[in-house]
């Protein structure tokens, strides 16, 4: 008998030891990807640049982390298993696994602000999918890439484009991409700019009411001696179409992948800077931008703070096919 309240008494121990891993960062971090060490990995930082730490340190290409809603986890996609897909860490880098069972290309994931499900899209297919957290209930969405799930959890923005298709060696060939939003409820879709082509990675504001972008502008490209990849540039416009802004340019490099500080007051995005990529700083107001910063490639951040973290619950809004499978057992 007493050899069994011991083994219960270990297994109670190591289960409650795992758990209390699971933590979220105790002051503002903003998680990104590097190759600075000749293989890429995910990374944390301050907001200042600061106390930059590789968490993987794993042979596999670790990319594109996302912060979960209370900062306990890190949604992340890697090649761990050959092919690169969708895998959860806690917050430091430990208990590694893989979001779903077949692995078949999911890539570009976004959290619903309840937790319980993600978005992302499938290369595959070319198409934005929904399943809940655990990997199960997968479901497609809609024709794109690229989806960013709006905070409020009533909206997911995405690029759409009818000639997205994959040539050679996966090489994505777009035509006239351009961002649109899509209730994950009803399936109602609208463009955010009519008429307006070439805009990428959308990212919506902490109040839901603006979505920062980059957008290759046309009309702003010299006709003779530049590259139209090089006219990328940073803009910010409200919910409604509204007050477009031009906040980073591409000034020494092309400027891309916008994402919010957890306040609304700033973005970090990415600069090409000759060979390299560096991650950026700036205030919305206009200030001179800070270079986070400074070797090798750096990409996809994406900024956690607990001051402007909010518990997870599940919301009305986010009922969507999935969702309600779950909750009627259907």
């Amino acid at each position: 008998m007493k050899s069994i309240f011991y083994f219960l008494s270990v297994l109670l121990s190591f289960a409650l030891s795992s758990f209390a891993f699971a933590k979220a960062p105790a002051t503002a971090k903003i998680a990104f990807t590097s190759n600075r060490d000749g293989n890429f990995e995910i990374y944390t930082m301050n907001p200042d640049g600061s106390d930059q730490i590789n968490l993987t340190q794993h042979r596999a290409a670790d990319q594109s982390p996302v912060w979960s809603r209370t900062g306990e986890q890190i949604l992340f996609v890697s090649d761990r298993h050959g092919t690169k897909d969708l895998y959860l860490m806690d917050a430091d880098g430990t208990n590694a696994r893989k979001v779903f069972a077949n692995l078949v290309g999911r890539q570009h994931p976004t959290w619903s602000p309840d937790g319980k499900q993600l978005a992302y899209h499938r290369f595959d297919k070319l198409a934005i999918y929904v399943a809940l957290s655990n990997g199960e209930g997968e479901e497609k969405l809609v024709s794109g890439l690229w989806p960013a799930w709006s905070p409020n959890g009533s909206e997911i923005a995405f690029v759409a484009d009818k000639s997205f298709a994959l040539i050679a060696d996966g090489v994505l060939q777009v035509e006239a991409p351009k961002i649109q939003i899509i209730n994950p409820q009803t399936k109602a879709e609208e463009v955010l700019l009519p008429g307006k082509d070439l805009m990428f990675n959308p990212a919506w504001s902490p109040n839901a009411d603006k979505i920062a972008f980059s957008w290759i502008d046309l009309d702003a490209i010299p006709a003779i001696g530049k590259d139209i990849a090089d006219n990328e540039a940073v803009y910010v416009v409200n919910r409604d179409g509204s007050e477009l802004k031009q906040i980073a340019d591409a000034e020494g490099g092309a400027t891309s992948h916008p994402i919010w500080a957890p306040q609304g007051d700033e973005l970090v995005y990415e600069k090409q800077i000759r060979e390299a990529v560096h991650l950026f700083k700036i205030a919305l107001d206009g200030e001179t931008p800070e270079k986070l910063t400074d070797r090798g490639d750096n990409v996809s951040a994406d900024w956690f703070d607990p001051a402007f973290a909010l518990p997870v619950s599940p919301q009305p809004q986010l009922l969507t096919t999935v969702w309600g499978k779950i909750k009627t057992g259907n």
